[in-house]
């Protein structure tokens, strides 16, 4: 079987880049038109047609947008993409939905398999993994619209749609305090994903609003999932005791301490108040966590996805805003 042709093929016979050659099959402004019909005339010699997709080497509208999610699994995600669904479809456009896993190299391979299929824009929450913006960088200088929500990247130009994770946080740990309990500790996540450090900012920030001494063995770093947050409650206790309450970073890291708690036995599910930001449906059922930071997850889809469409039609530019969504503090117990 013939091996397809790719953009580094081409870029060898023309003599240019591989985002060159990208841009010119795209009929981006910065090629001129000489050059794009050269490099068109060179992809056709060569069989090429772009990944997933057999289009028209001539850019053309699809109307169809990329999102990729960390995780699908956990409702909060899932509400996010219906919130983009149907936005999207109510301004007639498609979505193609990918999953990272928390792979950044996953994420990486959907993001330039999305450019690919010719997607007009695209809308991403980032790995906990992601740490190079090289593809990003790329997507950038295709001049390809892109919104982050929930998690981001800064400082690479483009909008975003998330919570102020820092206030947030911080007035959900008063809230604690107010009730009475002063020794709070916190399973955290990674502190180069945006969530993470702004989380454990806007904890720290309360304890010490509140004049209560931060103390280190009250904190653990591990991550975003079930699995970190089982670990990390054992680590907690190993190195701290038991404190009054846990503020876990997200819903997927409480319900992996509740395993472990329920594991350890010793009380903790009756000692330990657990607050995080997020919750699942089932809280209303079975009571836990106990306090939440109630996130409006499929209004930030729909805002990530209509900021979006607005950046493709020209409406709006991509200038590092950020736009808020508003959160409030559930009491659940």
């Amino acid at each position: 079987m013939k091996k397809k042709a790719t953009l580094n093929d081409i870029a060898k016979v023309v003599g240019l880049t591989k985002v060159s050659i990208s841009k010119a099959l795209r009929d981006h402004p910065d090629i001129s038109e000489a050059t794009k019909v050269k490099v068109k005339k060179v992809a056709q010699e060569l069989g090429y047609r772009p990944n997933l997709i057999a289009r028209s080497l001539t850019f053309s509208k699809t109307r169809t947008l990329g999102v990729i999610v960390p995780k699908i699994a956990h409702n909060f995600f899932a509400h996010i993409v219906a919130g983009i669904q149907k936005t999207a479809n109510d301004q007639g456009y498609d979505i193609v939905l990918s999953v990272s896993d928390e792979d950044d190299k996953l994420e990486k391979r959907h993001l330039e398999n999305l450019v690919a299929m010719q997607v007009e824009g695209l809308l991403i929450s980032v790995s906990m993994a992601t740490k190079n913006t090289e593809v990003f960088e790329w997507i950038r200088s295709l001049q390809i619209p892109l919104v982050f929500f929930d998690r981001h990247i800064p400082g690479l130009g483009f909008n975003s749609v998330i919570v102020d994770d820092e206030a947030a946080s911080q007035d959900a740990v008063e809230q604690l305090i107010d009730r009475g309990m002063k020794n709070i500790a916190h399973i955290g996540g990674f502190e180069w994903v945006e969530i993470g450090r702004k989380r454990r900012a806007g904890y720290q920030k309360a304890l010490e609003k509140r004049g209560i001494e931060a103390r280190p063995e009250n904190v653990v770093d591990g991550g975003f999932g079930e699995l970190h947050g089982y670990n990390g409650f054992r680590q907690l206790i190993k190195q701290g005791g038991t404190p009054d309450a846990i503020f876990a970073v997200t819903y997927p890291v409480a319900l992996g301490m509740l395993k472990a708690m329920r594991e350890l036995g010793n009380g903790y599910l009756n000692d330990i108040r657990v607050l995080t930001i997020g919750a699942d449906e089932l809280f209303s059922v079975f009571s836990y966590p106990q306090y939440y930071v109630d996130q409006p997850a499929i209004t930030i889809g729909q805002r990530a996805c209509d900021l979006l469409i607005k950046e493709i039609h020209g409406d709006e530019q991509p200038d590092e805003k950020i736009f808020y969504v508003d959160t409030h503090f559930v009491e659940n117990c």
